[in-house]
Parts: C-alpha cells; structure tokens; sequence
C-alpha cells in the first residue's frame, strides 16, 4: 500500500503600507501611493500563488483583476457561502478556512486589515512580506485590526527596492500567543 503525502497550502502575506502601518486611506479604492517596483514585485508573487484570500473592500477596489484567479473574499455579513465564476464569497466565521483552500499549494492573503489578522489569529499565515512606503499617513486603515493574539516573526530579509527609500521586508510567523 502506498502512502500519499497530503501537505497543506503555503499562506503568504502581502502587505503594502505606509511607515506609519496605514494600508489605505480608503475602502473601496485601490491604492494610488505604492510604487513601481513594489507592483513589479507583487505581480510576480501573484502569479505564483493558486489562489487569493482578500476582504471585500480590498477586492471591490481591484475585483477585475482578481476574477481572473480563484478568489476567496471574505465577509462576515454573509450567511455561508457561494461562487461566481472564479470567485467565491465566504463568510469566514461559518466556513474552516483551511479545509475551504486545502487543494492549493500557495495561497496569498492580500488584505485588508482586517483578513491579515484573522488569517493570523487562526494560525494559518505562514510567511508575510511587508513593503515599506516612505510616506506617513497619519489615518487610515490599519496594517492588522482586532487583533486576539500576538505573533512572534522571524526577519528573513530587507530589501531596498528604490532610491526613494522603499523597503520589502520579509518575515517568517513562528508562533502565537493569546496573551503578552
């Protein structure tokens, strides 16, 4: 008899953000401040992942770009679940994640705030890449929001990806904890 090796999705986050940990100025829009090279480097994480884990104010702001993928938008004013083409719209608190995305293989968690956190809080995100815009909001949505517990990360790598002074920085999520 031979064994087959299941092996779960890889998670990986992508974030860009303004020094101050804002991810937007506003829901809806897609944002207009990050730069070239960052874009180029998302593109082709993109395109290596077999599915998309995004919140629904991310994914109005960026839906024709995201129906050509398997796309999961979460939202907790749904009831359960239900598809459009190759999107599907899920509610995540009636729905495991995991076993939802259990046939990929790299899944990128792309926001909002929000979805990075419960994608955290539920210890299912792997690897979160974080871009560094030199710009300071001060408003906004927030990098990570309502947060139950605290992760602890592994600096992979930083990378400077313009003379501007933009920054990619590269974690590994080692654990949680419920409480510091």
């Amino acid at each position: 008899m031979k064994l087959q090796k299941i092996s779960k999705p890889y998670y990986v986050g992508f974030v860009v953000a303004s020094i101050d940990g804002r991810i937007s100025l506003m829901k809806k829009t897609p944002p207009d401040w990050t730069s070239r090279e960052d874009w180029h480097f998302f593109q082709e994480m993109l395109a290596k992942a077999d599915a998309v884990v995004v919140g629904r104010h991310s994914y109005a702001a960026v839906a024709d770009r995201l129906r050509k993928r398997n796309t999961y938008v979460l939202s907790r004013r749904l009831k359960g679940r239900y598809r459009r083409g190759t999107v599907t719209f899920v509610n995540p608190n009636c729905v495991n994640m995991q076993e939802l995305l259990q046939q990929y293989q790299m899944v990128a968690v792309v926001g909002g705030g929000s979805v990075y956190q419960l994608m955290l809080d539920n210890g299912i995100l792997d690897e979160i890449y974080i871009t560094i815009e030199p710009l300071i909001f001060g408003r906004g949505t927030q990098m990570f929001v309502g947060g139950t517990k605290t992760a602890y990360l592994q600096l992979l790598s930083v990378k400077k990806l313009n003379a501007s002074g933009t920054l990619l920085l590269h974690y590994k999520i080692n654990y949680l904890v419920a409480d510091i």
